[in-house]
């Protein structure tokens, strides 16, 4: 299916939150802009729900930006809720067909490439996910490629991909943080913000960080709501109640 168009004079950011809350978990291109710097501005914002209130509250949404053929997209995903998101990949590895470079046919060979995750066309999520074995006869024998299917629309050729293999570096993947989920030495002090969002996760299966720091927030402790949000938005909206707590405790707040 293909995704709403980004052309647009200016962006319509609560258009696009309508869109990407209608349909939890699925990334919905928001706006293009001229360069990335107003892009990435653009993203911290959406993260953190600054300036963009249909993006509210912090945490809500994930964003990230992209290269476009007209310039740089903005993504975003609406994330809240109980149930984890798949997280999007930085790469994928798929099997292409290579028939040469010269004008003459020179027989087929299966290739393996690493490309980006992101449609080189719109900077949407290509079909990673969706990633099958296909098998073709040829010249009597049998071979087997990769397909997918790219949700934004733009189809892959798998000339394009070893090109693009070839003269486009995969973005490295950010170091992982350390396991979130350690068990605790010294369990939190009851009444402690770690405390109170460990009690409130244990009771409530599958919370979300967001809804951790909007519970500190309506408990007056604005500060420590604030350390989950900034810790939240580092990693992407990837990251549970649970998770808030034991980074609380651990030192990211008193």
């Amino acid at each position: 299916m293909k995704s709403r168009s980004i052309y647009r004079s200016k962006p319509d950011h609560v258009a696009a939150a309508a869109e990407a809350r209608a349909q939890r978990g699925v990334w919905v291109p928001a706006a293009l802009y001229p360069a990335r710097e107003s892009a990435a501005g653009a993203a911290k914002r959406v993260r953190r729900a600054e300036g963009l209130r249909a993006y509210g509250p912090a945490g809500a949404f994930e964003a990230y930006v992209a290269s476009h053929a007209d310039g740089w997209a903005l993504w975003v995903r609406w994330v809240a809720g109980d149930e984890p998101v798949p997280a999007l990949p930085d790469a994928m590895t798929v099997r292409v067909t290579s028939r040469g470079d010269g004008p003459g046919y020179s027989g087929v060979g299966i290739i393996t490439v690493t490309v980006a995750a992101r449609c080189p066309q719109c900077g949407g999520p290509r079909g990673w996910d969706t990633v099958a074995p296909i098998r073709f006869p040829e010249d009597g024998e049998w071979y087997t490629a990769d397909k997918w299917t790219n949700p934004c629309g733009h189809m892959d050729l798998y000339a394009s991909v070893l090109r693009e293999a070839r003269t486009r570096p995969v973005p490295q993947p950010v170091a992982e943080r350390p396991p979130a989920a350690l068990p605790i030495a010294a369990p939190p002090a009851p009444g402690s913000p770690a405390g109170i969002v460990l009690a409130a996760a244990e009771e409530r299966r599958g919370m979300h960080a967001a809804q951790a720091a909007r519970l500190l927030h309506d408990l007056g402790m604005p500060e420590a709501a604030e350390v989950i949000r900034t810790e939240m938005a580092a990693r992407k909206g990837h990251m549970s109640a649970k998770a808030a707590a034991h980074y609380l405790h651990a030192g990211g707040a008193r």
